[in-house]
């Protein structure tokens, strides 16, 4: 759900895309006309008001095209209206930068008060969103976050509409995250391979954008690169914060590598006492745990080589004879294995790749194909 046209390839024409590709059911719905946009090329200055969101509808039509999507609605006209209202339509609110960024223009047109997003009732909107929740029963709605992306009042309100009634029709809401982060909960999309196509419905929409290689030049002049990682975020999930180890002083970094010693020790002496039971089994699930936790965790190796040091130096230490004669590690092939088979795990978890990385939540869509969902 996007607030005026150009938002939904802007922001997550690439995912729109790929979910078309593998085979998903997309509605985008889109709350105005836009207006009162501003207008880039100069033999199009003439177009204003209802002229340019005629204008921009078309627009709209041709990057649709582009990326492969048929099921397109305009907010209030048949097909995404509450049942028992006329066909009506939602204007733009316009905005203007003030000091604390995007706001609503300080002298509204009188002769729209009511029709613009903003100034209707919040209400009305929402059961026309959840009009189109009913009929196209989606697995997913999309829209902006609370500060509706970078403030615009009509982004606001699409969030305040989509969460609503998300909310009101138990269906899960994600949020696009503006500033691409990637927040271990975030759901990340690369979309370098719908990237020409996302290229393609950007350079429909004239008479806001210019497409500039790689860089999208907006009507006011300001430039922002072409995405090719969108992110999504479950709303009402908290943001898990994640422990990156960049982050760590000196001190918390050697904390972190003496307590990685000291619990390899400790999995490296339970593990040798314990080890002649499930044929080594319990024990070696102890030790791969602990170093896939760590890297996992902390997201680096460093401390997951000082766990390693502590399991292999212990193992060694407990193999040894002891002042009595007795050894804990005997010759038996169960001994073989425990005095072996921890150094590979130690070398195969500090050694694999930073891809190693705990899963991001996703939404409750699909994109391999045949995996059918909406947003």
């Amino acid at each position: 759900m996007h607030a005026h046209p150009d938002d939904e390839t802007i922001a997550t024409g690439g995912t729109i895309a790929l979910l078309l590709d593998a085979g998903a059911a997309v509605t985008l719905l889109t709350c105005t006309r836009g207006e009162l946009g501003e207008v880039v090329p100069p033999e199009l200055q003439h177009l204003a008001g209802d002229a340019l969101g005629r204008y921009r509808e078309s627009e709209l039509a041709a990057a649709m095209h582009a990326l492969g999507l048929a099921d397109l609605r305009m907010l209030g006209a048949d097909g995404a209206r509450a049942g028992a209202t006329e066909p009506h339509r939602f204007r733009d609110s316009g905005m203007q930068w003030g000091p604390a960024g995007a706001e609503p223009p300080s002298a509204p047109d009188p002769a729209h008060d009511g029709e613009t997003l903003t100034s209707a009732r919040l209400e009305a909107v929402v059961q026309d969103v959840m009009a189109v929740i009913a009929a196209v029963r989606p697995t997913a709605v999309v829209s902006y976050d609370e500060r509706g992306g970078y403030g615009h009042p009509d982004h606001i309100r699409a969030h305040e509409a989509a969460a609503t009634a998300s909310l009101l029709m138990s269906v899960p809401f994600y949020t696009i995250v503006p500033d691409g982060g990637r927040a271990p909960d975030n759901l990340v999309v690369d979309v370098t391979a719908a990237l020409p196509r996302k290229k393609s419905a950007l350079e429909a929409y004239r008479t806001q954008l210019t497409v500039d290689g790689d860089t999208i030049v907006h009507s006011g002049g300001q430039s922002e690169p072409i995405r090719t990682v969108e992110v999504f975020r479950r709303f009402g999930q908290p943001e898990a914060q994640e422990l990156e180890w960049d982050d760590l002083g000196i001190l918390m970094k050697t904390v972190a590598c003496v307590l990685g010693l000291l619990a390899g020790a400790v999995v490296g002496a339970v593990g040798t006492a314990n080890h002649h039971i499930a044929a080594s089994t319990v024990s070696l699930l102890l030790v791969a745990a602990l170093l896939v936790g760590l890297r996992l965790w902390l997201g680096t190796r460093i401390v997951a080589f000082c766990a390693g040091v502590g399991i292999v130096a212990m193992v060694g230490i407990l193999s040894l004879e002891g002042s009595g004669g007795s050894v804990l590690v005997q010759a038996t092939p169960l001994g073989a294995v425990w005095a072996y088979v921890p150094i590979a795990i130690a070398v195969v978890g500090v050694a694999w790749p930073r891809t190693l990385r705990r899963a991001r939540a996703t939404m409750e869509t699909s994109l391999e194909p045949g995996k059918a969902g909406a947003s």
